[in-house]
């Protein structure tokens, strides 16, 4: 499992919704609460001299959706303890010190576009977190 399948995992534990979306209801409006986890670029360096790119520190950004400001803030909110707290390293590697907190953007709303499919808006907050790890 890489880091990216570790933190799906804890926010899958945690009770938090994880995939790429969720399907409208039959009365047309998203309803539910659920984030959206997308690996970013992942840096190497850092390392022995022997092996100076064995390190690695992957970026993740999770995206929390919800139908109100307050249910996208209370998804992040959730989500930013379990991204931020203790999970089990991925495979072939281990923790060299604890996830940080990059960069976020603050909760917005995305109305929709297509006039002939009304619907409520969803409302999101996107968080960015930066995991150290070296070689086991």
């Amino acid at each position: 499992m890489n880091v990216t399948d570790r933190l799906i995992e804890a926010l899958t534990a945690a009770g938090l919704a994880v995939g790429d979306g969720q399907p409208r209801t039959s009365e047309g409006p998203l309803t539910g609460r659920y984030v959206v986890v997308r690996p970013r670029q992942v840096m190497r360096g850092e390392g022995s001299i022997g092996a100076p790119n064995a390190d690695r520190t992957p970026e993740l950004q999770i995206t929390s959706v919800g139908p109100s400001r307050r249910a996208a803030d209370q998804v992040a909110e959730l989500a930013d303890q379990v991204a931020l707290g203790p999970m089990p390293p991925p495979d072939g590697f281990e923790w060299q010190q604890a996830a940080i907190y990059v960069s976020g953007a603050a909760t917005t709303t995305e109305p929709t576009t297509d006039p002939t499919a009304p619907e409520a808006p969803a409302w999101f907050r996107v968080d960015v977190y930066r995991y150290y790890l070296t070689p086991a």
